[in-house]
């Protein structure tokens, strides 16, 4: 099905770019009004034009679309140089993996429900040479399980694994809705750095928030990062303090909880690599083991050029509980879902990127009636 682009409600598929044009323009006129001198203020918009190729449940076209609009200064107090980041999203024309692609990992990491939100409002305060703490709205992925080689790649599970992002009611304090929280990071004398938070589960939520910080149980999550030679390494575990219903025995009740790991390595000049795994209670949780990683090339294909590319994979694994509660209800299920993606990052200048992007999904959703799904992204970046 295909509907005109009109302007007033998001809408299924839009052949017409024109809320690309309008959401362009006002990141460009945001950022192109604003005084030189305001620093500390920045302004993009970040565009997907996706279509599904083969397979999937809709060959349909699609726009997708965010704005986003930050602060970042610093000020002191008590003597601390303290820092502060503000940020406002606006995001429109998703629901591309849900209604055409139908996969589980989500093809594009900007496609989120419709809306304009307060996405980050925090402050880092120092609390000596060595370490801080952060109160406020945040994005837990911006430290925790962040691999900095996986940003290149326009797949969601590329940022943050399915095991922790597909988790909690409403979902951990992640894009597109985050929540209140604490953090605290610590540099030990041996080298590396020690992070751990709390953040609420409730108020990430667009219909249940709660006045009183953490009343819904709060999301406790720690990692340690240190740098190995050429090589940074990551561990970390989480866990969901309230209890949830079993999934293929809803009488019995436990916390979302797990662990994961990655390794990001330059193993010759220009190219990285890197893998993450992670596993997660099977009795709560859906996915309960997720393997990625990735290659990537800083070195470009073009002659005097630094246009990264990189191929990345990602498998997501269901778990016995959900299986037995599927099969219970008479719906097959595979046992997983394998995500492929080739993408090249274009840099034009300052302000402007073009990434094009190839994605192949194999087994979306891990339904058996789903083809494997071929997508094509089209990624443009405009930035202050």
């Amino acid at each position: 099905m295909t509907t005109e682009c009109t302007g007033l409600a998001p809408v299924p598929i839009c052949h017409q770019p024109c809320a690309a044009w309008r959401a362009a323009t006002l990141a460009l006129f945001i950022a192109w009004s604003a005084p030189a001198a305001a620093e500390g203020f920045g302004a993009s918009w970040t565009g997907d034009f996706a279509t599904v190729a083969s397979g999937g449940l809709d060959r349909g076209d699609r726009h997708m679309g965010l704005v986003e609009l930050t602060f970042d200064d610093g000020f002191v107090f008590a003597g601390r140089g303290n820092s502060l980041h503000l940020s406002v999203q606006h995001v429109y024309g998703g629901g591309f993996s849900e209604f055409q692609v139908g996969d589980l990992q989500t093809v594009s990491n900007i496609d989120a429900d419709d809306g304009t939100r307060l996405f980050e409002a925090w402050v880092e305060v120092p609390l000596s040479e060595s370490s801080s703490v952060l109160l406020g709205r945040y994005d837990l992925n911006t430290e925790f399980d962040a691999i900095e080689a996986g940003g290149l790649f326009l797949s969601s599970s590329q940022g943050v694994g399915p095991d922790i992002s597909q988790t909690g009611a409403a979902g951990p304090s992640i894009f597109p809705r985050t929540a209140f929280g604490v953090r605290l990071q610590q540099r030990p004398e041996g080298g590396g750095i020690l992070r751990g938070a709390a953040l609420d589960v409730e108020a990430s939520s667009e219909t249940d928030y709660s006045d009183t910080p953490f009343a819904g149980g709060p999301m406790l999550i720690l990692e340690y990062e240190r740098p190995l030679q050429s090589a940074r390494v990551k561990a970390g575990a989480w866990r969901f303090t309230r209890s949830k219903s079993g999934l293929s025995e809803p009488q019995d009740r436990d916390s979302e909880y797990g662990v994961y790991a990655s390794i990001e390595r330059e193993f010759a000049a220009g190219f990285v690599a890197y893998g993450r795994i992670g596993v997660a209670n099977a009795e709560v949780s859906r996915i309960d083991l997720y393997t990625g990683g990735g290659i990537v090339c800083t070195g470009g294909l073009l002659a005097d050029r630094d246009d990264p590319i990189g191929f990345a994979f990602g498998y997501a694994r269901n778990g016995g509980e959900y299986e037995d509660a599927m099969h219970a209800e008479g719906v097959d299920v595979t046992s997983g879902e394998q995500a492929y993606e080739l993408t090249w990052r274009i840099p034009f200048g300052e302000h402007l990127v073009l990434q094009p992007d190839v994605q192949y999904v194999v087994d979306p959703d891990t339904n058996p009636d789903i083809a494997d799904a071929l997508v094509l992204i089209l990624r443009v970046e405009l930035s202050l």
